[in-house]
């Protein structure tokens, strides 16, 4: 499994603890310091209510002192916040305090106690912490390896949405990775990942639509999303999402190539018909593959 936390960085963690600040009372003075850029005293007020016992403060702090916002950055503190809030059962702490032992981050590098905390969060309902113990049990990674178990989580996170366990689960019954293959229901899977922006399914499934695997081929629907695909890739997936736009796009016609324009613009707004397929401002647009590894 890839290091979790490889693309870790603090913009995005701290837009991973807007996301759980926010669903706060509006009287918490933490959480309205927060939002308004006011870290320091976002600090003090979670610190307060922290050392008072309560867990969901206990993860905001260790959160501040894993991004250095309102005190100075310091993983063995954030580390020390979320193990007292992991003891209480809060699922978000251990979700995070798994990472932490998972990379070697303010505690020793463990993944036997990173498969520990990842196994207590997922077993709370943490989809992450689901998807990420599924790849742990399939490649015996700080735990002995159970592919049983590995898709019975995968599973689990399939189900509660998370695209990226979609994607992995749908791709593995399509090709018959490891279980048996149903391609339908994979192709199924991918489509619903493709939904939400994941690229590596808008990959996939604009290249079962191009040759007619798990769904009835469709060069228009390849086109629409190899198009999204190449528009929204980075890093690993660019060159696989152009080459296989550029490979659907020969296999059109004019026609064909008008239609899936037409479609492309329905669902991508900012898109408008300029030389085939170019953005409306000239760039990228759509999924961000990030993976804080933080708070949902």
């Amino acid at each position: 499994m890839r290091l979790i936390l490889a693309a870790f960085s603090a913009a995005a963690l701290l837009l991973g603890a807007q996301a759980v600040y926010a669903q706060d009372d509006d009287s918490d003075p933490g959480t309205d310091a927060f939002n308004q850029g006011d870290y320091g005293a976002a600090f003090q007020a979670w610190e307060a209510k922290a050392n008072q016992g309560d867990p969901d403060a206990m993860t905001k702090i260790a959160q501040l002192y894993e991004i250095g916002y309102g005190t100075k950055r310091d993983f063995a503190k954030a580390a020390e916040w979320y193990e007292k809030a992991a003891q209480l059962g809060f699922v978000v702490a251990q979700h995070n305090l798994a990472n932490l032992y998972y990379d070697g981050r303010g505690v020793s590098r463990d993944k036997k106690q990173a498969a520990r905390w990842y196994t207590a969060a997922a077993q709370g309902g943490h989809a992450k912490s689901q998807y990420y113990l599924a790849q742990m049990y399939f490649d015996g990674d700080g735990i002995d390896a159970n592919k049983e178990n590995g898709f019975a989580w995968l599973q689990k996170a399939s189900d509660q949405g998370m695209p990226e366990a979609q994607y992995e689960l749908g791709r593995r019954l399509v090709f018959g990775d490891d279980i048996a293959a149903d391609p339908t229901k994979g192709a199924e899977l991918v489509l619903k990942s493709a939904e939400q922006r994941y690229v590596k399914a808008q990959i996939l499934i604009a290249d079962f639509y191009w040759k007619g695997r798990g769904v009835a081929k469709n060069q228009i629907e390849a086109y629409v999303w190899a198009a999204q695909a190449k528009d929204a890739a980075k890093g690993r997936d660019v060159k696989r999402a152009n080459d296989l736009y550029e490979d659907v796009k020969s296999g059109m016609n004019g026609d064909q190539i008008k239609a899936a324009e037409i479609e492309l613009m329905a669902v991508s707004p900012k898109k408008k018909k300029k030389n085939g397929s170019d953005d409306e401002d000239g760039g990228s647009s759509g999924n961000d593959e990030t993976d804080t590894g933080t708070t949902d």
